[in-house]
């Protein structure tokens, strides 16, 4: 039976115990990623739960024990940050899957700066609201049930044959069967499930394809879709096909991917790193916290999914 009104503990530990998030020691990304956007300023030490500073992953930020609404989304960005102000009351929750923003840039804009810290302004007056926040990012890709992966490829009604990229405690990519569909059709699918306007693309169009690669988020890596490939898949789905960051690391990479991209019989559709996780907190997410509690669940969508 659903919970009407949830403590935040009840919510908290109903999340780190679906997601096992205690069995990981740390998360293998954000441990790096969090510390490295503060090393200017150490102090959101002070600021989120000693337990977060230690696996990256959990309740970040503690506000009044009753939540009565559940907002989800991908990133803190501004946007996100503010209406998750203007819409919540005390005791709210935020469940979010990266901790800190991230600007990845667009196939046909502007270059992104990266990962950032976030809006120390918002982040005061999230505190001074009394809300919460949580961040699932590792354990959120590799679950067995929900996951990034999983939602994608619930969304395309495709079959899961396999796992692979092994990332903290398991894996955090699918290899997956679907109807067989052109090149062409896939991206129009894709879009409309996303909410894109367009993908990012590379490799060939192909007239059938009956098996898919699956990589939410970060994919910018040419073993992810080799490894596709060899294991028989005709299109890698992913968020970035190519690194769109103003960085030194960001420009090479993406010659790199070029350069790789000409080689290979593939279709590689890159559908926004955001867009590409967000898709699973307004569907699997959301179906979970409605199961489980009597209580509002709003995920916020960013305006501009290529940021």
């Amino acid at each position: 039976m659903a919970i009407k009104v949830p403590t935040l503990s009840q919510v908290v530990n109903a999340l780190d115990s679906f997601f096992k998030v205690k069995e990981l020691k740390k998360d293998p990304s954000m441990s790096r990623f969090v510390p490295m956007v503060y090393k200017q300023n150490h102090k959101w030490k002070k600021t989120l739960e000693p337990d977060f500073q230690k696996r990256f992953n959990g309740l970040m930020i503690r506000g009044d024990d009753k939540v009565q609404t559940v907002f989800t989304a991908s990133f803190p960005h501004d946007e996100i940050l503010k209406k998750f102000i203007s819409q919540s009351e005390a005791g709210d929750l935020l469940f979010l899957h990266h901790p800190i923003p991230l600007e990845s840039g667009d196939p046909r804009g502007n270059l992104g700066r990266g990962f950032l810290p976030i809006n120390s302004i918002l982040l005061q007056k999230i505190i001074k609201k009394k809300l919460s926040i949580y961040s699932c990012h590792a354990p959120l890709d590799y679950n067995k049930n929900i996951s990034t992966n999983r939602a994608i490829a619930q969304a395309l009604h495709a079959t899961i044959e396999s796992d692979f990229l092994p990332y903290g405690n398991g894996r955090a990519a699918l290899i997956a069967i679907i109807k067989p569909i052109s090149t062409v059709n896939l991206i129009t699918n894709l879009k409309q499930i996303f909410g894109i306007p367009y993908v990012d693309f590379a490799g060939k169009n192909l007239d059938r394809i009956i098996k898919i690669g699956i990589v939410a988020g970060g994919g910018d890596e040419a073993e992810y879709s080799k490894t596709s490939r060899e294991k028989g898949a005709q299109a890698y789905i992913t968020g970035e096909i190519f690194s769109h960051y103003e960085s030194d690391w960001g420009k090479q990479n993406t010659i790199r991917l070029q350069e790789y991209a000409k080689t290979v019989n593939i279709s590689m559709i890159g559908v926004s790193h955001a867009a590409s996780e967000f898709l699973v907190m307004k569907t699997q997410m959301r179906e979970w916290f409605k199961e489980k509690y009597e209580i509002p669940v709003i995920p916020l969508a960013q305006s501009n999914w290529w940021f």
